[in-house]
């Protein structure tokens, strides 16, 4: 189905989704979706004497539109006039919302690595790597917040980025202060970051393990992934370095 992986991105941070195919049959259009791989989570109300299906393929939301005639569907966004489109909330709350708690409540149930006051009233959870860039820039746009008690991130830590990751995420995690452990890891970044103590290694292995486990259920491949909670209480997720515009969203006004 190329045409399909051309439509959607396989992104992460999918679920097990319910499929209304099994309670109900399907109009021929969306049947003809759901056997080429979209899971047809839900309907929604829709202008225009359309239908609205919400569906989900490999963690991306989408949004159909069957026809009045039954015949013909329509795949992507309809907006109002505002320029809003309308499949926004429904998709949220039938596919991205569920999905995305999944997720945080599987790095609730982790173990890690606890960077800044543990009664910091805001919780970001962070996929790090000890050898992406990325990781440590975000880390250090964060510290403001966490200096000032504000933020405490939550690291998922794991090794994928290079040869020496897997050992030196372990060495951290298991260090008797992981939290300390990375900060000087990012220090000494230039000089190859901490060393793999093997005693530590051991400690932490099991972690990265479990760790990467969780990246594979959560069909994520890289890092830094960022699950925080917005205004309204709904978990966003960024994927690679959020933009400097995207910080006081996700960690509060600048102290």
């Amino acid at each position: 189905m190329p045409y399909l992986k051309f439509l959607v991105a396989a992104i992460a941070g999918s679920c097990m989704l319910v499929s209304i195919a099994k309670a109900e049959e399907l109009p021929a259009p969306i049947q003809m979706l759901a056997n080429q791989g979209l899971t047809i989570v839900d309907t929604f109300p829709a202008p225009g004497g359309l239908k609205g299906y919400a569906a989900e393929f490999q963690g991306q939301a989408i949004a159909l539109y069957l026809t009045a005639d039954g015949e013909h569907v329509i795949v992507g966004n309809l907006l109002n006039l505002e320029g809003r489109d309308i499949a926004a909330d429904p998709l949220y709350q039938l596919v991205t919302g569920p999905a995305q708690e999944h997720a945080w409540q599987q790095m609730e149930r982790a173990t890690l690595l606890q960077d800044g006051d543990a009664d910091a009233p805001r919780i970001i959870y962070t996929m790090t790597d000890p050898n992406c860039p990325y990781c440590h820039r975000f880390r250090e746009a964060a510290e403001p917040w966490i200096a000032a008690g504000k933020v405490q991130l939550r690291h998922l830590m794991v090794g994928i980025i290079r040869e020496e990751s897997p050992a030196q995420a372990a060495a951290i995690m298991g260090s008797p202060d992981p939290a300390e452990a990375l900060v000087n890891h990012i220090n000494r970044r230039e000089r190859g970051g901490i060393e793999a103590i093997p005693r530590f290694v051991r400690i932490g292995e099991p972690v990265i393990r479990a760790n990467h486990r969780i990246m594979r259920e959560l069909n994520l491949s890289s890092t830094p992934i960022v699950y925080y909670r917005d205004e309204n209480n709904h978990v966003q997720v960024i994927r690679g370095m959020p933009q400097p515009q995207q910080f006081e969203a996700i960690f509060g006004p600048r102290p």
